[in-house]
């Protein structure tokens, strides 16, 4: 949802336009999607006021004003239904330019969620998601048949995940 805000700011008012769940093939059962920007992790091996500061941040982050602030700078989601009720009760998706980004959290929540919906761990992820997109650009400039760009993406993101577990050889990742 984060490319809301761009397409927002990039059309006229007299562009209509609006977002919708992705369609799924008939017959098949609509899941939760899976978030896909960033994280934010708290590592272990910190100090006691390390942790104390990493905890103060999130419970800011979780404040309803917290979530105004980054759904509306950069289109994230709020990260906690008491935020989304929050915008929800001031009207913030009622109208341009945030109508339609309650769909995100509708499409977040659409099923319980799954150990296959709970989010991406993957090394290397955003490496990973930019050499798809950089792929997946050639196929659409017609530059490689998508054949070729979703073979080029899997031998370069195994290469990717080669590294990540050489760099974490032996340890245990929670």
């Amino acid at each position: 949802m984060a490319s809301h805000q761009a397409v927002t700011e990039q059309v006229g008012e007299g562009f209509l336009w609006d977002v919708a769940m992705l369609p799924v093939y008939e017959g098949t059962e609509r899941k939760n999607s899976v978030v896909g920007g960033a994280s934010l992790w708290t590592l272990s091996g910190k100090t006691e006021e390390q942790y104390r500061g990493a905890a103060e941040y999130f419970k800011f982050l979780a404040e309803p004003e917290s979530a105004e602030f980054w759904s509306t700078v950069t289109g994230y989601i709020p990260v906690t239904d008491e935020g989304f009720d929050y915008l929800v009760k001031k009207g913030f998706y009622d109208e341009r330019p945030y109508k339609g980004r309650e769909k995100a959290i509708e499409s977040l929540t659409y099923t319980p969620v799954t150990p296959l919906t709970r989010g991406i761990r993957l090394g290397n992820f955003v490496q990973i998601r930019a050499e798809w997109t950089s792929q997946m650009q050639a196929v659409l400039s017609g530059q490689k048949t998508p054949q070729e760009a979703l073979d080029d993406a899997v031998k370069r993101s195994n290469t990717m995940l080669r590294k990540f577990e050489r760099t974490y050889k032996g340890k245990t990742l929670p």
